[in-house]
């Protein structure tokens, strides 16, 4: 979650925007988690679990890019340094087009 954020500031002025999921558990816990890592993106709660079968999500973490028109655009399942070059540069080449 922190290199997400640090991401998020890093394309801000982009039209880049970052929601995170988290499914099943109270609305205190993921308060305290969101207060803990000071996150400045919204948590959407799932209370209902939902979202994994929606997404056809089977482990987590699993993260998604989608673009204006609603498709996945790039996908990674597990853990990543969203900080990293290779997720830097994909990112921003979705978020700007081609150059």
């Amino acid at each position: 979650m922190p290199s997400l954020q640090r991401l998020g500031r890093h394309l801000a002025g982009e039209p880049f925007a970052i929601l995170a999921v988290n499914y099943g558990e109270s609305d205190a816990r993921v308060a305290d988690f969101v207060k803990r890592f000071g996150l400045d993106f919204p948590v959407l709660l799932d209370p209902n679990q939902d979202a994994p079968r929606a997404w056809r999500v089977r482990v987590l973490p699993a993260s998604f890019i989608v673009d204006r028109g609603g498709r996945v655009r790039y996908r990674v399942i597990g853990e990543i340094d969203w900080m990293s070059r290779e997720a830097v540069d994909a990112v921003t080449r979705l978020v700007r087009g081609p150059e």
